[in-house]
């Protein structure tokens, strides 16, 4: 079926081939509540994915990150709580998440080379940032390159952290990442940003060596935080985020490209639970809720209150339940072709 803009009613999901599905309204882009635009959500049942539709245009997503809190535009991480302004039941709270927290946060040095072991390796990570992981691995010992298209962050990974950080995006690689090959490339905190997600980790099979390994980490819509959140939940972000994953559709799409699927892992829970983490949630609750139409519900209250309902039913749960986001280590068979 066409609309009246010419576009197809429902997409077809990149990686099932199945029509998706209407799922979720977003009013507004909380970031940026002086633009008015809405932004319609779609979802593949068979493929457990979602994606914003109709797809923003290049120039149109550039302006998306034309903010200046956002993470990658700074050196320096969020600031934490301060331990004054935390109440006693805040604090218990954060320290029963931490209790139940078995999740691997971070890339600790540990981790890391129990999975990739401890000989330097060429490693590229698409989507950057500010280059804070590539500085990690270059001071173990790494030969690390780096795609970013946001000039602000780029410029901090090149100018300050003095990275070989190239613009590009995951689609459409830069020659100076092209003409090389990896033993390692990871897409972290990127893919749920990409037009075309398939073409994205298509281009980074293409970049590894015969037996290469891809990390990919994205938020985990299955979350039961996004459950209890809704489009107020920090990880969907939209419209910085154009597609949003499960393990199951990290799972599907590895095996659409033929990757050898090396392990899944869960992280981000004690975080959920944090007095700052829960703030931002409820501030974008408000905006959004501002930003809708006609709306006669009242704004979204005692997110303090439902965040000890939400430790309750979450501190036991499964991993898929658990965790804010996933991890899926993949291997490149022999065989595949390289760029």
């Amino acid at each position: 079926m066409i609309d009246q803009s010419g576009l197809t009613a429902s997409p077809v999901c990149p990686i099932s081939g199945a029509e998706m599905k209407p799922w979720l309204f977003v009013p507004g882009d909380w970031r940026r509540p002086t633009v008015s635009k809405p932004f319609q959500l779609y979802w593949c049942q068979a493929s457990q994915f979602g994606r914003v539709y109709p797809v923003p245009d290049p120039s149109e997503i550039t302006s998306f990150y034309n903010v200046d809190e956002y993470y990658t535009h700074g050196v320096n991480p969020r600031s934490s709580d301060s331990v004054s302004s935390v109440s006693f039941l805040e604090r218990l709270r954060t320290q029963l998440a931490w209790r139940f927290d078995d999740g691997i946060n971070g890339w600790p040095h540990d981790w890391f080379h129990s999975h990739f072991g401890s000989t330097s390796r060429f490693i590229c990570e698409i989507g950057c940032g500010n280059g804070k992981l590539l500085e990690k691995l270059r001071e173990w010992g790494h030969t690390v390159y780096g795609v970013e298209p946001d000039p602000q962050a780029r410029f901090i990974a090149v100018e300050e952290r003095g990275l070989q950080v190239f613009a590009g995006t995951a689609e459409s690689l830069p020659p100076e990442i092209s003409l090389r090959h990896y033993e390692l490339v990871i897409i972290k905190h990127a893919l749920e940003h990409t037009v075309d997600p398939v073409k994205a980790v298509s281009n980074a099979i293409k970049l590894l060596a015969p037996g290469g390994k891809l990390v990919i980490e994205v938020p985990n819509n299955s979350a039961l935080e996004f459950k209890f959140w809704g489009i107020a939940w920090f990880h969907l972000d939209v419209p910085r985020h154009l597609n949003f994953f499960t393990k199951y559709s990290l799972h599907k799409l590895c095996e659409q490209l033929e990757l050898k699927l090396c392990a899944t892992e869960f992280y981000g829970y004690c975080r959920q639970f944090t007095k700052h983490h829960i703030c931002i949630e409820q501030k974008i609750a408000e905006i959004l809720c501002s930003l809708e139409e006609n709306n006669e519900s009242p704004q979204v209250k005692n997110f303090n209150l439902k965040s000890w309902l939400l430790l309750l039913q979450s501190a036991f749960a499964a991993n898929e339940q658990k965790y804010d986001c996933v991890r899926v280590i993949a291997e490149k068979p022999n065989g595949q072709p390289t760029i």
